[in-house]
């Protein structure tokens, strides 16, 4: 793709499927949760037909069509956003997230799994590679709770906080702070393996 010369800092979340340092907010289409009445009486009739009939198998395809059809429609989605955001940007930071860990939580992990984020971090390296495009994923510890003006670090910020607001008069939306915290630290990566790449070219040339 031509170079666009403009560089992103992605934040995935619940509320907001993914927040840019931009300040674009996509909101999260909770595929599952949108489906659960179609996946509930679907799964009422399995359950109430005969194990081993006929009737019990059309049932249990029926349900698992149910299921297909989420995950198409996660994963449509997932293709067509990776390619907008690399279309639009040379290079693309996001969290390197460890979500094995976070679907432990009970409380969040139908939502986490709904979203799709490691779907969704898959697009992304894969078209990227395809596009000329570079994706790298940063430490998303305290990305949150730095101020990306001043960099102080906010500690008591519960996450109900939508607005960050810091001691030095900076205020933000809560996800956009965190995007451009990103953002920063995969500058710095860019900035680093650049000199690593040029230096290298200078001693071949040499």
């Amino acid at each position: 793709m031509p170079a666009t010369g403009v560089d992103v800092g992605i934040d995935v979340g619940l509320i907001s499927l993914i927040t840019t340092s931009a300040g674009e907010h996509v909101e999260h289409p909770a595929w599952y949760r949108k489906a659960q009445k179609r996946l509930r009486v679907a799964q009422r009739r399995v359950s109430r037909r005969k194990k081993g009939g006929a009737n019990r198998r059309k049932a249990v395809i029926a349900l698992q069509r149910e299921h297909e059809r989420i995950a198409n429609q996660r994963r449509d989605f997932l293709y067509k956003l990776s390619h907008r955001l690399l279309t639009a940007y040379d290079h693309v930071a996001v969290e390197d997230l460890r979500i094995r860990n976070m679907v432990q939580n009970h409380h969040l992990s139908t939502s986490i799994l709904d979203a799709g984020w490691g779907l969704f971090a898959a697009h992304l390296t894969s078209k990227a590679a395809n596009a000329g495009r570079e994706v790298v994923f940063v430490n998303p510890a305290y990305t949150s709770r730095t101020c990306y003006a001043c960099g102080q670090l906010v500690l008591h910020l519960p996450l109900s906080q939508r607005v960050f607001r810091c001691a030095c008069g900076y205020v933000a939306d809560h996800d956009e702070n965190a995007a451009r915290n990103i953002l920063r630290l995969g500058q710095s990566r860019w900035a680093s393996t650049s000199t690593l790449v040029g230096g290298a070219q200078e001693a071949a040339a040499l």
